[in-house]
């Protein structure tokens, strides 16, 4: 075990702990007897990272394992959202987000934007756009791991954790089930699309009700690229289009209202911003400049 003797835990370790805690402590308090299975799973993970401190290696796969695992385990944390989220409240908030999406643009931009560019072409970029979210992450955290090192990978991989964990605790409270659920779906020439069937036919069988607002997909993102950016500027400008890309297909496709996008945008350049502050903060309390 590389860095045996070194039992530090990594800042991801910390959030990652302060995630399982937050959500197996409401689990636990309000979830029944599902609620403390979650709430034992939780613990079991929590007890799972304190024993990572020890291990820290430097070059690999396994390195990368190290830094990343809080992003590896995303997929299947969202898949328990859907049951989280209906503990807390039996509502989602959906005519609170319509009624602010029609307050800043005047309208429902997720069913006006298929309406004025009903093209099919146009229709499968967007639609490419919000697929190449699965492209997106991986790009922006193991490309930072080949041109800059370990520790750029690590920061690029928390910011995207960061965000992905604020966004499920946010999902947690404040419930939005999404326009996918709400309205009509696309129909028309767009609904015939190769990528429009792809990409829907995905949302089909692995989405979780509830986690409209903010959009996570755009959070996590948008984080790891203006990370990966801060380490190595290519990559943000490398992977600028596609965001916006996803950014404007997530609307088009009617998968989230534009206050979700919105939101999501803003969290990921918060998320950014405190974590760059905090590395500041403790660059300054070792005495060493900040990166």
């Amino acid at each position: 075990m590389s860095g045996g003797g070194n039992r530090r835990l990594l800042p991801v370790d910390r959030v990652a702990i302060g995630y399982f805690g937050c959500t197996g402590l409401v689990a636990l308090a309000f979830g029944g007897l599902s609620g403390a299975g979650i709430a034992a799973a939780h613990a079991i993970a929590v007890f799972g990272i304190t024993r990572l401190a020890a291990w820290h290696p430097r070059a690999g796969l396994a390195a990368i394992a190290r830094g990343a695992y809080a992003v590896l385990l995303t997929p299947l944390l969202y898949a328990e959202l859907s049951v989280l989220n209906r503990f807390l409240t039996q509502r989602y908030f959906d005519a609170t987000v319509q009624a602010w999406d029609a307050a800043l643009f005047g309208g429902q931009p997720s069913i006006d934007l298929s309406a004025w560019f009903p093209w099919l072409s146009f229709s499968e970029v967007l639609h490419l756009g919000y697929f190449a979210y699965y492209a997106i992450i991986p790009a922006a955290i193991l490309g930072v791991f080949a041109t800059r090192g370990l520790e750029a990978f690590q920061r690029t991989a928390l910011a995207v954790a960061a965000a992905f964990f604020v966004s499920y605790v946010i999902f947690m409270f404040f419930p939005v089930a999404g326009p996918r659920y709400e309205f009509a779906q696309i129909g028309g020439d767009i609904s015939d699309g190769t990528l429009f069937g792809i990409v829907h036919g995905i949302l089909e069988t692995g989405s979780s009700k509830g986690t409209a607002f903010p959009s996570s997909h755009i959070a996590a993102s948008l984080a790891g690229i203006v990370a990966a950016g801060r380490e190595d500027r290519r990559w943000f400008w490398l992977l600028l289009i596609p965001e916006l890309a996803l950014t404007a297909g997530t609307v088009y496709g009617r998968f989230h209202y534009a206050v979700d996008a919105l939101a999501g945008i803003l969290l990921g350049l918060l998320i950014c911003a405190v974590l760059r502050a905090a590395e500041g903060a403790r660059a300054a309390e070792d005495g060493q400049p900040a990166g």
